[in-house]
């Protein structure tokens, strides 16, 4: 037990600091800057040298493990031993989890959630289905129903995404590496097309997902991985980055998922009038982006736990996914007066 103890006791005491609805930024900031950030960067190198994700090949050792140390625990009689043990993997993974994952999502303060006016989320979309059908004008001829705008490999869709996230100005660390499931279909069953795990520093895309969503994922799980852990701030940075590239490819992934976002807040006659000037590539898109979200068989259970995690960061809606298209419309509001040349200016 006094082998233990430290672990515990620290992990305790990361657990007081993240504690209350608004922690203090410039604490959280400060143990970002000591801690936190210098482990991130060593995480994602570390795991950017495999190619695979560590954190699905992690998961099965550790539970078949732990099986093996229960049965032969209980075969020696040492189940004290094993629960002390026990004890002090929690404690070291709750810490990590603490200092990867809840602290950064606290180091600066939430941006103001206040929405858009309606006038500003109607021309913003209008902006957007601008923007999706001249993008989708220059994509290359579509094959089959749902195949993408692509790009040859992982590796280059993920060059090319750490490459525009770098552009921003938005990330606190690079992203470095944007890897393929190698379940797919499980993640398709939980109603998901991406992950980020803090605890292998990895950014993770469901190589099943409808094509042209699979860009935006990949960009949205690359902020996670360099450090903006808000769902809504990290889709709010994936777009800026998606939008402001010379890839016709990564432009429509970025104007049509920020449109998917923002349809949800218009007035019915105005999504109707939208919808109907949208090329049928771009509506048979977004028709597939639900069709996705909405096919897992366990899509309901996997998104009250992800709602937990939102919450233990602080993030209450609209400070997470609801956030995302007031921060990206506040940006095209301030493009629109010659104020957006800094994006980062919002927060």
């Amino acid at each position: 037990m006094k082998k233990s103890a430290p672990i515990l006791i620290f992990s305790a005491l990361l657990a007081l600091v993240t504690a209350g609805v608004s922690p203090s930024p410039r604490a959280c900031g400060a143990v970002c800057r000591v801690l936190s950030d210098p482990l991130r960067r060593l995480l994602s190198f570390l795991s950017s040298l495999v190619p695979f994700p560590l954190f699905e090949v992690a998961l099965p050792v550790l539970f078949f493990a732990f099986v093996f140390a229960v049965v032969r625990a209980a075969r020696c009689g040492d189940l004290s031993v094993l629960s002390r043990r026990t004890a002090a993997f929690a404690g070291v993974v709750f810490s990590l989890f603490l200092l990867l994952s809840v602290l950064p999502a606290r180091r600066t303060p939430p941006p103001d959630p206040t929405p858009p006016s309606d006038a500003d989320l109607s021309a913003f979309a209008a902006w957007l289905s601008g923007e999706a059908n001249a993008a989708e004008a220059a994509l290359p001829a579509r094959q089959g129903r749902g195949t993408p705008p692509a790009f040859p490999s992982a590796s280059d869709l993920s060059s090319a995404v750490s490459d525009a996230l770098r552009g921003t100005g938005l990330c606190p660390i690079p992203p470095t590496r944007v890897k393929v499931s190698l379940f797919p279909g499980v993640l398709s069953r939980l109603g998901i097309l991406g992950y980020h795990a803090p605890l292998s520093g990895e950014a993770v895309i469901d190589p099943g997902a409808p094509a042209y969503t699979v860009p935006f994922t990949a960009a949205h799980e690359a902020a996670h991985q360099a450090g903006i852990l808000s769902e809504g701030e990290a889709s709010y940075a994936a777009y800026v980055a998606l939008i402001s590239s010379p890839d016709p490819a990564l432009r429509y992934a970025g104007a049509t998922g920020a449109l998917d976002a923002v349809l949800p807040h218009l007035s019915a006659r105005t999504r109707r009038e939208l919808l109907s000037s949208l090329s049928p590539r771009v509506r048979e898109d977004l028709s597939l982006f639900d069709e996705a979200l909405g096919a897992g068989d366990h899509a309901g259970v996997f998104a009250g736990e992800n709602r937990a995690a939102i919450r233990l960061r602080g993030g209450e809606e609209p400070r997470s996914y609801d956030l995302f298209p007031i921060l990206a419309c506040r940006r095209f509001r301030l493009g629109a007066a010659g104020d957006a040349d800094a994006p980062s200016a919002i927060y």
